[in-house]
């Protein structure tokens, strides 16, 4: 059986001299050590208090590796277009807040070898939690190429895979969007959507109820199932002025669903059922 070699990377302490050597147990301990602390000083604030989204400095581009940065970069981006959330929760920090008690220690590094290690942590945030996050050695140190990896292949980067491939799947059924719509039925606004697909998602064009009013600052989300439309933030104009559409497409190919308009020039608001058909106006002047 062959056996490929493993090549440690001795490197040289630029202070003393001394020779270090980067794939010791007492390495990657300090290396671990290096970058949680650095977790525990950014959630502090401008004003000294805690917060654990507040990060001048980015920790992922930092301290993940390249792979594993481009594949949170890629489903980030993926879950702006669709509307999804990627985390809910820091995993740098192992919870959705923080206590001003966080602390870290790291209790076993094993399995490592030439470009891999794993490491077992206890993470203490609001109680003790047991971690593990595995390293990949590259660019001349070691860095987070996982912060739950697993023996069974559901690790983080085969869940980021996952929203990749779902979000380009969507993407691909988005395309069939793009164009104009218009409400069919008597009850609802005469609203006109048109949309156009671009390298980031869906854009509207024009969203408006006909000979009325617009919206200038739709934005749209489609998760392959779901069109959502929006415009109004929870604000204090929202209540005066906005739209917003839960749509999916029926059977006949009708985006059907949902809608709340409200305008501060309309005299009243709509909340209710709504119809839209690709290329069809339904004008109630009779042109």
């Amino acid at each position: 059986m062959l056996t490929m070699p493993i090549f440690w990377v001795m490197a040289t302490d630029s202070i003393n001299g001394s020779i270090v050597d980067k794939h010791s147990e007492a390495y990657i301990r300090q290396r671990i050590d290096t970058i949680y602390k650095f977790v525990g000083k950014i959630t502090y604030d401008a004003e000294g208090n805690r917060d654990y989204n507040y990060s001048p400095f980015n920790l992922d581009s930092a301290y993940c590796s390249e792979r594993y940065y481009a594949l949170m970069q890629q489903a980030s981006a993926i879950c702006d277009e669709t509307g999804d959330i990627l985390y809910d929760y820091d995993y740098w920090v192992c919870g959705q807040d923080i206590s001003d008690d966080w602390r870290y220690k790291v209790t076993k590094v094993y399995q490592f070898t030439d470009s891999m290690a794993l490491v077992d942590m206890i993470i203490h945030n609001f109680g003790d939690s047991e971690n593990t996050i595995a390293l990949r050695f590259e660019r001349d140190d070691w860095y987070i190429d996982d912060f739950s990896p697993s023996d069974d292949g559901n690790d983080d980067k085969a869940s980021l895979r996952r929203v990749i491939k779902q979000g380009k799947e969507a993407h691909e059924k988005a395309k069939a969007l793009a164009g104009d719509w218009g409400w069919v039925g008597e009850d609802c606004p005469e609203l006109l959507l048109d949309m156009e697909m671009t390298d980031k998602g869906l854009r509207a064009k024009q969203c408006d109820v006909y000979r009325m009013y617009g919206f200038d600052h739709t934005t749209i989300t489609f998760d392959g199932e779901h069109l959502t439309v929006t415009e109004g933030a929870d604000d204090e104009l929202s209540s005066e002025n906005h739209i917003r559409l839960f749509l999916h497409l029926d059977g006949n190919g009708d985006l059907v669903g949902d809608c709340s308009i409200s305008h501060r020039l309309a005299s009243k608001g709509y909340d209710g059922p709504i119809r839209l058909r690709k290329g069809y106006f339904y004008y109630r002047d009779g042109k």
